[in-house]
């Protein structure tokens, strides 16, 4: 409708994972055999095709429009994103892209408009754009931290009349993914833990709060850290404790390992153990201080403090399971920022429902993707630094 709501949606896995679990790895499996594109780009319409399919209908799309990461959106249209591959990361577009949706071979009517959202540059894609414009970043006049939590994480600052944007590496583990009991937030799920004395109580999705727990899904990682931290189970470098070092029956839930660290029971059940392994919390740590560390780049390019952040919201699927208070106890955020966070849900979404049929908001979204300041992170001494700087708890 006019107002951008949404009326239906549908979601689906990622069918590239087949060639890796995260973006720097399919990148590479299509620069070293580059005829693997035409297939990347056959699952990718594929799997579009069925979402479009499960919310049209049967009716026909007048419009479709696109915000993805800057490779997704290369490989839907075919394009080559072998530019990404190494430094500068440069991308073979950035401009937005109007084009008949069939031809793309989504299933579309002859007329039907397909948009493609503008590239801020290197990592920083359409999903950002549509975030951004969505949270109204360039408009409001606002100082405003945004973060879209993923494998490739964005973090964009709007401040004094620009926004900066960058991307940081954080890796799988905020999605589940490379975690030894990792899965998707899906049905089974652990999403949330708490620790009350001797007892780890679970939030487990679709579960009621009784549900049998199948893995762990990112925010549940993140929730069961700071619980650990919390209950002193886990010390602020992240090493979990040995049982001798844990009072009360909590140490019964160590499992140690000399060898490759000691892992953290949360469930015990017929069809096995769902537990944090010390390597998953390595993993974790250094997602966390990647994104961590492209905030604290970003305040210090803009010249903005934390006192002159009036927001910060949280972007992402995996954003809307999130529970602020792990967010602060890990370190993800400057506990300076509490009372100013904010969950957008999934903004990328809302973006790209909102310049569907309105030309305003498309070039919006185009000044938004020109505008916007750039800023590289990869090895750069800043980035390392705050990066080491924020590995602890």
């Amino acid at each position: 409708p006019a107002d951008g709501s949404l009326l239906s949606g549908h979601s689906a896995e990622n069918p590239q994972k087949m060639w890796g679990m995260d973006l720097i790895t399919r990148l590479n499996a299509l620069i070293e055999d580059p005829r693997l594109l035409k297939e990347f780009s056959r699952v990718t319409v594929d799997a579009c095709n069925g979402i479009i399919e499960e919310v049209s209908g049967g009716r026909e799309a007048a419009e479709i429009a696109v915000a993805g990461n800057t490779v997704m959106e290369h490989v839907l249209l075919g394009i080559s994103p072998a530019g990404m591959a190494k430094v500068p990361y440069k991308p073979a577009f950035k401009e937005a892209k109007r084009l008949k949706a069939g031809d793309t071979g989504l299933k579309a009517g002859p007329d039907t408009l397909l948009y493609v959202f503008p590239i801020i540059g290197g990592f920083v894609g359409g999903d950002a754009v549509a975030a951004a414009l969505y949270l109204n970043m360039r408009l409001s006049g606002k100082t405003v931290l945004a973060i879209d939590v993923g494998t490739n994480s964005e973090v964009m600052l709007s401040f004094g009349g620009n926004i900066y944007a960058a991307s940081a590496p954080a890796g799988p583990a905020f999605e589940g993914s490379g975690i030894s009991s990792g899965m998707r937030a899906d049905k089974g799920a652990i999403q949330g833990v708490a620790i009350e004395g001797d007892k780890v109580l679970l939030d487990v999705i679709g579960g009621g709060g009784g549900g049998l727990p199948k893995g762990i899904c990112g925010s549940g990682l993140l929730s069961a850290t700071g619980a650990l931290l919390t209950a002193g189970a886990m010390e602020k470098s992240g090493r979990l404790r040995n049982r001798s070092e844990i009072p009360g029956n909590l140490a019964n839930r160590i499992r140690e390992d000399n060898r490759s660290g000691n892992s953290f029971v949360l469930f015990r059940g017929p069809s096995g153990e769902v537990a944090l392994s010390q390597s998953d919390i390595r993993s974790l740590q250094a997602s966390k201080a990647a994104i961590r560390a492209a905030v604290e780049v970003l305040m210090t390019k803009s010249g903005a403090g934390r006192e002159e952040i009036e927001e910060v919201w949280l972007a992402g699927a995996f954003g809307e399971s999130l529970r602020d208070e792990g967010l602060f106890a890990i370190g993800l955020l400057d506990r300076g920022l509490k009372g100013k966070l904010r969950f957008a849900g999934d903004a990328a979404l809302l973006g790209a429902a909102c310049v569907t049929g309105n030309e305003d908001k498309k070039h919006e979204a185009g000044l938004i993707a020109k505008e916007a300041k750039y800023v590289s992170l990869s090895g750069t001494p800043a980035f390392e630094r705050e990066f080491i700087k924020h590995m602890d708890f």
